[in-house]
């Protein structure tokens, strides 16, 4: 089908829709809801996205055509979170061949980055790097949504941005969760924005069900559906990107968007007890990260301690603290580093750190490397799942890391760049600092599980370094404690983290029952009490594929805007 014939069915599908009354949704949008399809899904976090990716497997497109139609259409739906002016990682299985591949388009940092490139900015250097010109990184997401599209796609660019497109120009009408963001980064936006733009309303934050239109993006993808990513990367949006970047103080040139490319990788792989992990390697950490975490948490009693008990959390805290020394010291981007993963990723090595962690308290100190955390604490970017008829699965994570990013967005575009250049690591000596071409290691770990052979979980979350917690206690809480999808995505999460040696607290959403957020008190842990469903600690898509192969659930986290559909 032509790509104006298909955006003609989306106009018709989507445009008139509110996207809370376009699918089926539990009345209570944190209560357990699985999305059930027999044939296919999509998750998201936006009903619109999901309808997107929907419709593209109903038109007969395959999973990766439904992915980057769903991924396109958050760039319009959900734009706070990600979009063309920034970066990602995907997994692709595909069933009939029995292959999965990873394509890595993480975002790079422009040719004239150096590691002292922050640190010399002195007091100012946090807001260079999260609301200037120097914190964008080349975005890399038209040049991995075409890579995928090319070699395992049967639809073309023009095709998946026909939903994206329709969103843009047709508007919607805005979710609390939108409105929120918005008002919480207005000042940056009020900063950064060119007058006119569609991202804030005549100049003032956006309310919970306004209209939301965009038409500078809808022109945007329109142009390059026509022309191609090289318009993006070499013609009249890069000339746009660099003027906008130079103009609030980057050092991005033609020739950084120019030259940049996308790559395809072999996945991470890891094992938790009879089931296979196959992830995004680095300098995606989320999924290297998970892996060494469940090698630790394999060899304790989980089932006997209980899901979230005092026990439970404090060892799983205190393991997380010593993944956290690991990441410090070792992991930054393996084109320019050499990062010893098989060592991270063996059980000897989780066996190691496990009896290192005390039952009855704290470690005093997390043996670390000597260099700042980079990537910060946020809960930004976004996350989708696609399975289509044949048994293809896509798990795509996407981001321009803050919220709404820099707040950048170039003249007449509708879209906005990314703050990446801000995952680096403050140290100029870290094996994470700033570099020409560097891409900066990020938590993102789009994954998918197999079991006798047979894919049955794909998974994924925002939020930042709490990203493989959050995965790993969704894991624990299908395999180990028996339940359904949606029930683990929405149960209540914990996290923690080391820097520097030293601990941080252990957050806890406030559905933590009181005398376990005692008992870990007494223990010496310092807690952290944060709202009841907390959008710190992500907000998770999954699709599960039950054993008779017969069902398929979708969950979707209620901690953003989180929907699935199926058929």
């Amino acid at each position: 089908m032509a790509g104006g014939a298909l955006g003609a069915a989306f106009l018709l599908a989507l445009c008139s829709l509110r996207p809370e009354a376009s699918l089926p949704q539990p009345a209570d949008r944190h209560s357990p809801h699985n999305y059930i399809g027999r044939r296919a899904m999509v998750v998201a976090a936006h009903p619109l996205a999901v309808q997107a990716g929907l419709e593209m497997l109903r038109q007969g497109g395959n999973a990766v055509d439904g992915a980057i139609a769903a991924a396109a259409a958050l760039n319009s739906a959900e734009p706070f979170a990600s979009g063309i002016g920034g970066g990602g990682f995907m997994v692709i299985h595909r069933a009939r061949e029995k292959k999965t591949t990873v394509i890595n388009f993480r975002e790079k940092a422009p040719r004239l980055a150096s590691p002292r490139m922050f640190k010399d900015k002195g007091e100012e250097e946090k807001e260079w790097r999260t609301s200037s010109g120097l914190g964008v990184a080349v975005p890399g997401a038209l040049a991995g949504w075409d890579l995928a599209l090319r070699k395992y796609g049967t639809r073309t660019l023009a095709q998946a941005l026909a939903g994206a497109i329709a969103i843009a120009e047709g508007g919607f009408d805005l979710s609390p969760t939108f409105s929120t963001i918005n008002k919480d980064e207005y000042e940056r936006l009020l900063k950064n924005l060119p007058e006119g733009s569609a991202y804030l309303n005549e100049g003032l934050p956006y309310e919970p069900g306004d209209r939301f239109h965009n038409p500078d993006l809808a022109g945007t993808l329109r142009l390059i559906a026509a022309r191609g990513i090289k318009e993006f990367y070499q013609g009249e949006i890069a000339a746009k990107i660099v003027a906008a970047v130079r103009e609030k103080g980057g050092i991005m040139t033609a020739e950084d968007l120019a030259s940049y490319s996308a790559v395809e990788l072999e996945p991470l792989r890891g094992t938790y007890k009879d089931m296979t992990i196959l992830t995004a390697p680095p300098p995606a950490s989320g999924g290297l990260h998970l892996i060494e975490f469940l090698n630790i948490i394999e060899g304790w009693p989980v089932r006997k301690w209980g899901r979230n008990s005092a026990a439970y959390v404090h060892h799983l805290s205190e393991a997380l603290r010593l993944v956290f020394a690991d990441r410090e010291r070792y992991v930054g981007d393996p084109d320019f580093v050499s990062i010893p993963v098989d060592r991270l990723i063996s059980k000897e090595h989780a066996a190691a750190l496990a009896a290192r962690i005390r039952a009855d308290g704290p470690l005093d100190r997390y043996v670390a490397g000597e260099h700042a955390r980079g990537e910060k604490d946020t809960a930004n970017t976004t996350h989708l799942c696609v399975l289509d008829e044949d048994g293809n699965i896509v798990a795509l994570t996407q981001s321009i890391n803050d919220f709404f990013g820099t707040g950048i967005s170039p003249q007449g575009t509708g879209f906005l760049l990314n703050d990446h250049m801000d995952d680096f690591a403050a140290d100029p000596e870290s094996v994470n600092a700033p570099g020409p071409g560097h891409r900066p290691v990020s938590s993102m770990g789009p994954l998918i599980m197999f079991r006798d052979g047979r894919a049955f979980l794909a998974l994924g979350s925002p939020g930042g370094i709490r990203i493989f917690s959050s995965l790993t206690q969704i894991i624990l809480n299908v395999t180990e404690f028996g339940m359904g999808l949606d029930e683990a995505i929405e149960a209540p999460r914990f996290f923690s983290f080391s820097t520097g040696g030293r601990p941080g607290p252990i957050a806890v959403e406030s559905r933590f029952p009181r005398d376990i957020l005692s008992a870990l008190q007494a223990m010496g842990q310092e807690v952290e009490v944060r709202e009841a469903y907390d959008k710190y600690f992500g907000g998770a898509q999954g699709i599960m594929i039950l054993k008779d192969q017969k069902i398929i659930h979708g969950g979707a986290d209620s901690r953003r805007d989180g929907v699935g559909a199926g058929y």
